[in-house]
């Protein structure tokens, strides 16, 4: 199953082009943005150093002195990067509306991502969700009481930036 199919272009092109970065730099000592525009240039990816910055900056990588030179560092193992990176475009992206029924929460997703939206929940590892159940377009948390479902709530607008209530 292609997950970037169902993405628009654009959100598509920025996963492709931070994936990029990620492996760029886990292979390789690059040392300046002018240097990553024609690594990204090489592969088929146009980018504006604004556009690099902002992605450097999101995916947590900085630039350090070394015996070589300034060398942009990932914050860890490019996959954990990949990963916790893909988890918060799914959560930022495709989360709708959240609805509390005692303590089942709703998160509501556009069609085709609710799975994505589940896992990502899951892999969260948070202690106010016992489970997630995932269709087509909803996804139902579990927790424990009606408390735990309003701290998750509260947790996840947090985490995405917006309200749901």
């Amino acid at each position: 199953m292609n997950v970037h199919a169902r993405r628009p272009v654009v959100e598509d092109d920025a996963i492709l082009r931070r994936e990029t970065i990620l492996e760029i730099i886990g292979q390789r000592h690059v040392g300046s943005q002018d240097e990553l525009v024609k690594l990204l240039r090489q592969r088929g990816i146009r980018a504006t150093q604004a556009t690099l910055s902002r992605d450097l900056r999101s995916l947590g990588i900085g630039r350090v002195p070394t015996a070589e030179g300034p060398r942009y560092l990932l914050p860890g193992p490019s996959r954990d990067v990949i990963d916790t990176r893909r988890r918060q475009i799914e959560l930022e992206t495709f989360v709708q509306e959240v609805r509390i029924v005692q303590q089942m929460v709703l998160v509501r997703t556009p069609p085709g991502n609710a799975h994505g939206v589940g896992r990502a929940i899951d892999l969260l590892g948070w202690q106010e969700v016992a489970g997630t159940l995932a269709g087509d377009d909803t996804v139902l948390v579990i927790a424990a009481t009606p408390a735990a479902a309003r701290a998750f709530r509260a947790r996840l607008e947090t985490l995405v930036g917006r309200s749901f209530a």
